[in-house]
């Protein structure tokens, strides 16, 4: 088979698991610092073009994907005194703080200047470094621990944390921004980065020091395993696939409304700093939720409890439609997606994680860091995509970062991609969820594989 394993069952304290969430927590200071509010800062606080920023988005999530997929490859071939996956925490968890930094640096080098240097400084965090260290920390997962139990809690306390940091980024960003001398002034956001990028290397540095890997692969044919053949691997992994096409439409539709959130909460509902009001409501409900999905999931299936959330948040989408221009509504909304979004949130990775046994289990060969990094190359492209459209698209509208007033079109198209574009996106989730049965075959699987390490 692709790998013998030692199995280890000893329970995985509170205090790693709250390690390893932090771990998440750390990646989304970076991450929504860089997506959500990044774009906004180069728009209206340089003054650069929406259109412009929006294509080299495009091009950086379609390498940041390429990446990914190397990265996997890299992971699942690393060995070290610390594992084959903590040991990246260790070694980037600092240089990825200070890079976050550079991001905000911009120096006044004139339009050009500016552009290239966005280009290499938002490269250099989102592309390299941040797919260097978030993807060996996703395959952490499956090799903490092979209990399904152990590991739907572990990914409890990931998404739990990593909803934490959204809540506090959304939260404290934009009023910490203008407290510090406004939106507009480049100052205030280096701060902000500084606070940010400290803390995240302190949580990654603290995730790496307090975790184990209990999982260890011994060498055998799995070191013959080439990158083109463990690609071709993953793509017989029927259920991983699916589990990637729900990904990619959540993202898809995300990213777009999402990319221009800021905008809609400034020109539609009169205050830019609605829009952290928004994101923060609607991880209110998740954090409250999340820790009661492991009973839920054991009691109905990740699949069931997953499915029955996508379509909560798809309810909480559409009801936007009724008074869109309303904060305190938008509000409601936030909170119903929120309880949606707390079931998908807290069941993916786990199910992730899962389709790397059943993988092992169909083609007999292991492969977890290829695997786990080629699902957030779906996602990332998808990403690249949703927001490169959403900037062309108000870009293409007349919206001007540095103008007091937006035309019509530049508005309308805002309310089109705020409101309605994710819906046919979040359509597609529970149809997708229609399809997945590992959850059934789970138990066989388990059994047929310790059988194999066995002996039998």
């Amino acid at each position: 088979m692709g790998g013998t394993q030692k199995s280890y069952t000893e329970k995985i304290s509170t205090f790693e698991k709250i390690a390893y969430g932090g771990g998440d927590l750390a990646s989304n200071l970076i991450l929504v610092l860089t997506s959500t509010f990044v774009t906004f800062f180069y728009t209206d606080a340089l003054g650069l073009n929406a259109a412009i920023i929006g294509s080299i988005m495009l091009f950086s999530r379609f390498a940041d994907g390429f990446t990914d997929i190397i990265m996997g490859y890299v992971v699942d071939k690393t060995r070290s005194k610390h594992g084959k996956a903590r040991p990246w925490l260790l070694w980037l968890g600092i240089p990825i703080g200070i890079s976050t930094v550079l991001v905000f640096l911009v120096p006044n080098l004139g339009d050009v200047g500016k552009y290239i240097y966005v280009i290499i400084t938002y490269n250099l965090v989102t592309t390299f470094l941040y797919t260097m260290i978030n993807i060996p920390y996703g395959a952490m997962t499956a090799l903490m621990s092979r209990d399904q139990d152990q590991r739907m809690i572990i990914n409890i306390f990931r998404m739990f944390m990593a909803q934490v940091g959204s809540l506090l980024i959304n939260a404290f960003t934009l009023p910490f921004v203008n407290a510090m001398g406004g939106s507009g002034n480049q100052r205030s956001w280096v701060i902000v980065s500084i606070i940010y990028g400290v803390a995240a290397a302190a949580l990654f540095l603290l995730c790496f020091a307090k975790t184990k890997e209990r999982v260890a692969i011994q060498s055998d044919k799995r070191e013959k395993v080439g990158f083109i053949t463990s690609f071709k691997l993953i793509i017989k992994n029927n259920y991983w696939l699916l589990l990637v096409g729900i990904w990619v439409s959540m993202v898809l539709g995300m990213s777009m409304s999402m990319g221009v959130g800021t905008y809609y909460a400034k020109y539609i509902l009169g205050s830019e700093n609605f829009a952290g009001f928004l994101g923060a409501l609607g991880i209110v409900p998740v954090l409250i939720i999340m820790p009661f999905t492991a009973p839920l999931n054991r009691r109905f299936g990740k699949r069931n409890v997953a499915l029955v959330g996508s379509l909560i948040s798809l309810a909480g989408q559409v009801l936007m439609l009724l008074s869109p221009a309303s904060a305190t509504w938008l509000m409601v909304c936030a909170v119903v997606k929120g309880i949606g979004s707390a079931t998908l949130t807290a069941t993916m990775f786990a199910m992730i994680a899962d389709t790397i046994e059943y993988g092992q289990w169909k083609t007999g060969t292991r492969v977890e860091g290829m695997l786990y990094s080629s699902t957030t190359f779906g996602a990332k492209v998808g990403a690249g995509i949703g927001s490169a459209v959403a900037l062309a698209i108000i870009g293409a509208a007349g919206y001007n970062g540095l103008a007091a007033v937006q035309t019509p079109e530049a508005i309308a198209a805002l309310k089109t991609l705020y409101l309605i574009v994710p819906i046919p996106f979040m359509i597609l989730i529970p149809v997708i969820y229609g399809f997945y049965k590992l959850d059934k075959i789970y138990p066989q699987v388990m059994e047929d594989l310790k059988k194999r390490e066995e002996g039998k």
